[in-house]
């Protein structure tokens, strides 16, 4: 897990290099054909992926979104007017069964299809129209985490060649760099991995693009620590959850600059006030300045594009944690590296 946290400035930076011309051709397709809506379907991880992509599309290219139930179809057999719309599959694997039948049957009901995939030749590439391939490598740790912010950078390349703004890929261009200064987190996290040793229960809170990055922490600790890990919206997290905590209580941040910074920034400091043990992951001074734990981000990206770099921090932590338990994070107990449902 650790040695693959490590690889990503280099998955990021084959990804960007060899699907640019692809994404471009698959963006040129979707903005030809005018779609309705865009239609989201995956599991686990690629789920957290999805979770952004509803942002990205929504927030930056204004195309309505959705996260696809895949038992709708599986289970329900429910047939829904797919005509004129997006459905986009992300997989790891490529071998998510109930991803595939999705996809299979959102073709015959008239959308267009496009898988995310990890996996060249995997199933997901042959019952969609058109495929973006990962560069991550092979990836052996059970817990993804170079294929899930690759998943992340498709993503961003995919809203981004549908804005066919001059220049519009400059900024993604810089993400392999930015990646590699996020790494300069890992000394600040392995020191602070200890104090976790013990915890139980702990609840994790973002909001905007980074709800994914909220909801990724929270699925990477529970499956290599074993813990019960919660994430919120920092909207959710005021109607009601915030109840459970209290003096003492772990609450992880993920506190990026942009138009959420200033909500919470507010919900940080109305928390220490309560001797809530508030650990904020920002480069954001004021908000690190409330936070009972403080770690600093040594980049500030843009707003859209900060999840790639946001959930880094958070790997380390369930690497590190896990160590200090005596669990193996490559060898989490109950999982598998592909988990097939229907």
């Amino acid at each position: 897990m650790l040695k693959e946290i490590h690889q990503q400035p280099e998955a990021l930076e084959k990804t960007l290099r060899l699907e640019e011309k692809n994404v471009r051709r698959i963006a040129k397709h979707i903005l030809d054909m005018g779609p309705r809506f865009i239609m989201l379907a995956a599991r686990g991880t690629s789920d957290n992926a999805a979770t952004y992509a509803k942002y990205l599309f929504e927030g930056v290219n204004g195309i309505p979104c959705s996260l696809a139930a895949p038992s709708i179809t599986t289970v329900y057999k429910k047939d829904l007017d797919l005509k004129d719309s997006v459905v986009i599959g992300i997989s790891q694997s490529g071998q998510g069964t109930d991803i595939n039948e999705v996809l299979a049957h959102a073709r015959k009901q008239g959308a267009f299809t496009v898988g995310i995939t990890n996996s060249a030749g995997s199933e997901i590439t042959t019952v969609s129209h058109a495929a973006i391939r990962l560069r991550a490598g092979r990836e052996n740790a059970l817990a993804a985490t170079k294929t899930y912010t690759s998943q992340l950078l498709a993503v961003a390349m995919l809203s981004t060649a549908l804005r066919h703004a001059r220049g519009a890929f400059d900024k993604l261009a810089a993400a392999p760099h930015q990646m590699q200064k996020t790494l300069d987190t890992e000394p600040r996290i392995r020191e602070l991995a200890c104090r976790y040793r013990y915890m139980e229960h702990c609840v994790i809170i973002g909001r905007g693009y980074n709800f994914c990055t909220v909801k990724e922490a929270a699925l990477k600790l529970m499956e290599t620590n074993y813990v019960v890990a919660q994430p919120f919206s920092t909207a959710d997290f005021m109607h009601g959850p915030i109840a459970m905590t209290g003096e003492g209580f772990p609450v992880f941040v993920a506190a990026a600059p942009g138009k959420m910074a200033a909500s919470v920034k507010t919900l940080i400091a109305g928390l220490s006030e309560r001797r809530v043990e508030t650990i904020v992951v920002s480069s954001d001074k004021a908000s690190l300045e409330h936070a009972a734990i403080a770690i600093p981000m040594p980049i500030t990206p843009d707003e859209p594009l900060s999840p790639l770099f946001y959930i880094v921090p958070f790997q380390f932590l369930a690497c590190f944690i896990s160590q200090t338990k005596g669990i193996d994070p490559d060898n989490p107990r109950f999982l598998k590296k592909i988990t097939q449902t229907v």
